[in-house]
């Protein structure tokens, strides 16, 4: 039970809720990547904790940088509904191809 205690599971569900309810095609990204096990989130603190950030830069500076592109996103893709199509184009085919990797995947130890 300890990946349902994560903060990882919790900030997934966000992300699949902002997605699918407010049509965020910046969530589903954010969803996705997670998915597939490659966290943004990581990404950016390492790169802000190898040139030597403050703790408070790599706290604040990732949720920033998501915070701007939700805002922006309305102004790049202004039309509601295809926003609305991407976003659960994104999250639900993110959904479909990890079933599908795991289903052909092989089951050898590593």
């Amino acid at each position: 039970m300890r990946v349902f205690s994560s903060l990882g599971f919790v900030s997934g569900f966000s992300w699949a809720w902002r997605a699918l309810r407010g049509h965020s095609v910046t969530f589903a990204a954010l969803f996705a990547y997670g998915l597939f096990g490659l966290s943004i989130m990581t990404s950016i603190r390492r790169l802000l904790n190898r040139v030597d950030a403050p703790w408070y830069v790599w706290l604040f500076v990732p949720i920033l940088a998501v915070g701007y592109l939700a805002k922006k996103e309305a102004k790049w893709i202004p039309d509601v509904e295809h926003r609305k199509k991407w976003a659960q184009r994104i999250f639900f085919g993110s959904i479909a191809l990890t079933l599908l990797i795991a289903f052909f995947r092989s089951d050898q130890p590593r």
